[in-house]
């Protein structure tokens, strides 16, 4: 039989990944919504997607499991971190044409910086201490409950 540290971890897991993942289809933090792109992903069908969601890949990237006294979630995508934190980062820019003053310019290949604003979808809420504060009571009960019919009143 599992001890009780075990049983919450393992019940803990499984209220977060389902509520972080619930954060994609509310558009935001717990009542913080995202900050919008300033032009809107179309995804594959060419409809105007959610804004963390285009094709799915980083809803779907993301596990969590037990490790010792924690709940850890990852992501094998590199691009999960930026969006949930936020930063800068370097970002390629193919050669392209660019019309400037009715005359048509080629543009060389290069890099830039560019912002990320913070899109967070995992992290620590008082929603989330509420959720545990919870999961942790509901499992003292239950093995309070069961101490009482092991070795009576």
């Amino acid at each position: 039989m599992a001890n009780i540290y075990d049983k919450i971890l393992r019940d803990a897991r499984v209220k977060l990944t389902e509520m972080f993942d619930r954060n994609f289809t509310r558009q935001g933090f717990f009542g913080k919504k995202w900050v919008p792109t300033k032009v809107s992903k179309v995804n594959k069908a060419g409809k105007v997607g959610s804004i963390l969601i285009v094709s799915g890949a980083m809803r779907r990237s993301i596990r969590s499991e037990v490790r010792g006294n924690a709940v850890v979630f990852t992501s094998n995508l590199p691009y999960t971190a930026l969006h949930n934190e936020g930063g800068r980062f370097a970002g390629n820019v193919r050669a392209h044409v660019r019309k400037v003053g009715g005359k048509f310019v080629r543009v060389r290949a290069h890099t830039r910086q560019m912002n990320m604003p913070q899109r967070q979808f995992i992290g620590d809420h008082a929603e989330v201490q509420k959720a545990l504060g919870d999961i942790v009571y509901k499992n003292l009960q239950k093995e309070s409950e069961q101490l009482v019919k092991k070795f009576g009143k």
